[in-house]
């Protein structure tokens, strides 16, 4: 699921500016914790979220490039849920969330289902004066759920570098890029087409 998220946020080369992102996380989705089996909840704002930016080191590239980013962020909101059986949260559940990004200024920009995995992806950006203003991640399994609201001055092409930072899923850039198509067989050589 991890590399179907980030192979997807690295096709959103859109570079932007954010502002107020106006989406919260309900209280229906926080009931979830209660029923999973390992849960990741991540609510940096503000001050807080600036302070966490500082524990990433200015010496290490990645994490300088995911520090620049950090710095021009509002908040970070990430809930992801793992359930030991299928059926512990509902399709209304998600509802209850995604309904907050059906505003004229939300599109969705991806939208993946797989059948045979049972795997929903969702991928909103919030646009205004046509720049990115706000990023949310929806990504659904039978018995995972993660959801990843990110809020401030978002450049697409640098969010990768988020990756693995947050509780924010590591992006896989591998996962964007197709596979190589297999080698064509070549004619027979000489020795085979004189036997």
């Amino acid at each position: 699921m991890n590399q179907i998220i980030g192979g997807l946020a690295l096709t959103l080369l859109i570079p932007g500016t954010a502002l107020a992102q106006d989406v919260k996380i309900p209280e229906r989705i926080e009931k979830l914790a209660a029923k999973a089996s390992e849960t990741v909840n991540v609510t940096l704002d503000g001050p807080l979220l600036q302070l966490a930016g500082q524990f990433l080191s200015s010496k290490n590239a990645d994490e300088q490039q995911a520090r620049n980013v950090v710095s021009r962020l509002k908040g970070i909101h990430v809930r992801s849920f793992e359930f030991a059986s299928e059926g512990q949260y509902s399709e209304a559940d998600v509802a209850a969330f995604r309904s907050q990004l059906r505003s004229p200024a939300w599109s969705r920009i991806v939208d993946t289902n797989s059948k045979e995995d049972h795997e929903h992806v969702e991928i909103f950006v919030k646009q205004e004066n046509n720049h990115a203003a706000g990023l949310v991640i929806i990504a659904a399994e039978p018995k995972e759920l993660t959801i990843v609201s990110i809020d401030g001055t978002i450049d697409l092409k640098q969010l990768a570098s988020l990756g693995g930072q947050f509780g924010i899923p590591k992006i896989d850039a591998t996962a964007a890029t197709p596979a190589a198509p297999p080698a064509s067989k070549t004619a027979p050589d000489a020795k085979d087409s004189a036997e």
